[in-house]
C-alpha cells in the first residue's frame, strides 16, 4: 500500500498546565481532501499550526512520504510544500495577480545589478501558474478588482506555483455564493488530479459529503475517528463532534404545527438607499422569525443596517409597534426597540478588551443607574441570568475578556446584550457565521425560544438550509430588491435560489 503524503502521530500540545492535544493522529494521502472537522475549541487550529511550524509540539512525530521531519517554524513548512489558506486571505490589494503570485521572487534584469523588475516575464509566469488550474483571469488585474472566489483562487495557485504538496484550507466557502462553492470546488478537484492532499476545515457538513473522501473528527483535543464519507452520515458526525445527538431541526419543524404570530412588530415601507437597495416594503411580527435570504452583494446587510440605523437611508419609513420611528443612527435604533447582531461580531458587536460581564449590560447602564450611582451588585445579577440562560460557557468566569470566547460564545454574548436592553426587533446578520456546529444549534434554541416569547425576529442568511430549517417565513432579495416570500411549508432550496438569482416566485 502506498505510504501516506503526511503523518501526523501521537501529538502531544499543552499550554500553561492545560493539555489541547491529547495523542491526535491523522494521516493524508496524495491526491485526496481530508475533512477536519470538530467545534470550535477541539484542537483542529492547534493541530494546523504545529504542522505550519507555528507551535511546537510537545510531542508525537511528523512524517513526510514516511520520513520523519522537523517543522520548528513556517519556513520549515514551506520547504516541505507545506502551504496554508486562511479564511482571512493575506493580499496585496493594489497589486496586480501577476505581483501577488510572485512576490518574494519577481524576475529581474538590469546586468549584474540585477536591479529592474522584468514585467513581461513576471506576466508571462504569471499566465503560465494560472494555467496550471486552467484559471482565466488576466495576470495584470489588480487584486482589489478580484470576487472573494478569485482571491482565494489566486492563492491556490500560488500555493501550487511553489511546488504545494499539502494545502490547508480554513473554511474557505465562508464568504462564498453556491456558485462560487462549486467553482472553488471545481479548483479542488483540480488539485487532487495533480497528486495535491488537501485538508479542508470547515463547519459547513453538506460541503465535507461533497468534497471529502475521507473525514477525521476531535473533540475536546482528541482523535475520535477517522471515516471514508461513505461510512458516515450528517447525524453521526455531529454526534462524534458534539458527543450528543442534534436533531434534525428541518424534519422537527415539518412536523411541528404552523405558528401563529402577533400584532406587526416591524414594519419598512418604501425604503430605499441608492446603490444598496430599493423600495423595500416588509412586515415582521411579533414571535416570528422572518428568514431573508441572498446571495452575497444582494443588500440584505445593508437594508438591516439601514432599519437600525448604522447607514441612512435615501427615502422610505420604519414602524416599530404600528408607530414611525425616526432612525437616523444606532442610537435612535435602540430606543426605538430595535437591536442588531451585526455579522462581524468583533469589530461591531462586542468589546473584546471588556469583560464578558461588561458587554452584556453595554447597552443597558441608565437602568442599573439608580440615585446617580450604577448598581454592580445588579449588573452582575443581570449579567449571570444570561450567561446562565444562553448557556454562554467562559474558562475564567464572567470577568473573561470577550476576546477569549469561542465564536458560539461571543455571537451569545452579543445576543445577550441586546435581550437585556428589553429590545422587541432583533436583526440578525448571519448570526452563525463561523461558529460550530453545537453552538449553531444552541442558538438556534434560543432564537426560536425567543420567539415564542414574542420577539420579532428578521434574520439574514446566505446559509441556505439555515434559513430553511429556522425561519417562519422567508423572503429572498436580489440586487437590492425582494423577490419572493415563501411560507415555511412552500420553502424549497430551489425556489429560494432560483428567486435570490433573481427570478420572481
Amino acid at each position: 500500500m502506498t505510504a501516506p503524503l503526511l503523518t501526523m502521530q501521537h501529538i502531544v500540545k499543552s499550554f500553561y498546565g492545560v493539555k489541547v492535544l491529547d495523542d491526535v493522529s491523522i494521516d493524508l494521502f496524495a491526491g485526496e481532501t481530508l475533512a477536519l472537522l470538530g467545534e470550535n475549541g477541539a484542537g483542529k487550529s492547534t493541530l494546523i499550526k504545529i504542522l505550519n511550524g507555528d507551535y511546537r509540539r510537545d510531542g508525537g512525530e511528523i512524517l513526510i512520504d514516511g520520513q520523519p521531519v522537523n517543522i520548528d517554524a513556517p519556513r520549515d513548512a514551506e520547504n516541505l510544500g507545506i502551504r496554508m489558506i486562511y479564511q482571512e486571505l493575506h493580499y496585496a490589494p493594489e497589486l496586480s495577480v501577476a505581483e501577488n503570485l510572485l512576490l518574494g521572487a519577481l524576475p529581474r534584469r538590469g546586468g549584474a545589478l540585477n536591479w529592474l523588475i522584468d514585467w513581461q516575464q513576471m506576466n508571462r509566469q504569471a499566465h503560465e501558474a494560472l494555467a496550471l488550474l486552467n484559471v482565466d483571469i488576466a495576470p495584470t488585474t489588480k487584486m482589489r478588482d478580484l470576487s472573494v472566489v478569485e482571491r482565494e483562487i489566486i492563492e491556490i495557485v500560488k500555493a501550487l506555483s511553489r511546488q504545494a504538496r499539502i494545502i490547508v484550507m480554513d473554511e474557505p466557502t465562508a464568504a462564498l455564493t453556491p456558485p462560487e462553492v462549486q467553482r472553488l470546488f471545481g479548483i479542488i478537484r483540480g488539485l487532487q488530479a495533480r497528486g495535491v492532499g488537501i485538508i479542508y476545515i470547515s463547519h459547513r457538513l453538506d460541503e465535507v459529503f461533497e468534497i471529502a473522501g475521507r473525514i477525521t473528527v476531535l473533540r475536546d483535543g482528541k482523535h475520535v475517528g477517522t471515516n471514508p464519507r461513505a461510512e458516515v452520515t450528517h447525524q453521526s458526525l455531529v454526534q462524534m463532534m458534539v458527543g450528543r445527538s442534534i436533531e434534525d431541526r428541518a424534519e422537527v419543524r415539518a412536523q411541528s404545527e404552523a405558528i401563529t404570530p402577533g400584532a406587526v412588530a416591524l414594519e419598512v415601507r418604501g425604503l430605499s438607499k441608492a446603490g444598496a437597495f430599493n423600495t423595500i416594503d416588509l412586515q415582521v411580527r411579533a414571535g416570528e422569525i422572518v428568514g431573508l435570504f441572498g446571495l452575497l452583494g444582494a443588500g440584505h446587510t445593508l437594508l438591516t443596517q439601514a432599519i437600525f440605523g448604522a447607514i441612512k437611508s435615501d427615502s422610505g419609513t420604519i414602524l416599530v409597534d404600528g408607530t414611525p420611528a425616526r432612525i437616523a443612527s444606532p442610537q435612535d435604533g435602540q430606543r426605538a426597540g430595535i437591536g442588531f447582531v451585526p455579522l462581524d461580531r468583533k469589530v461591531n458587536g462586542l468589546v473584546l478588551d471588556m469583560s464578558v460581564r461588561k458587554n452584556i449590560t453595554l447597552s443597558n447602564w441608565r437602568v442599573l443607574t439608580r440615585f446617580g450611582a450604577f448598581q454592580r451588585g445588579l449588573e452582575m445579577q443581570h449579567s449571570r441570568n444570561w450567561v446562565d440562560q444562553l448557556g454562554i460557557r467562559m474558562a475564567g468566569g464572567i470577568e473573561t475578556h470577550t476576546r477569549y470566547l469561542s465564536g458560539g460564545n461571543q455571537q451569545k454574548v452579543v445576543l445577550a446584550r441586546w435581550l437585556e436592553a428589553n429590545v422587541r426587533v432583533l436583526l440578525l446578520n448571519e448570526p452563525t457565521w463561523g461558529v460550530d456546529v453545537g453552538a449553531r444549534s444552541d442558538i438556534y434554541d434560543q432564537l426560536e425560544a425567543l420567539a415564542a416569547q414574542g420577539l420579532a425576529i428578521l434574520m439574514v442568511s446566505s446559509d441556505i438550509e439555515e434559513v430553511l430549517s429556522v425561519s417562519h417565513r422567508i423572503l429572498t432579495i436580489y440586487k437590492g430588491r425582494l423577490t419572493g416570500e415563501f411560507s415555511q411549508s412552500d420553502a424549497t432550496q430551489e425556489k429560494l435560489l432560483h428567486a435570490a438569482a433573481g427570478g420572481q416566485s
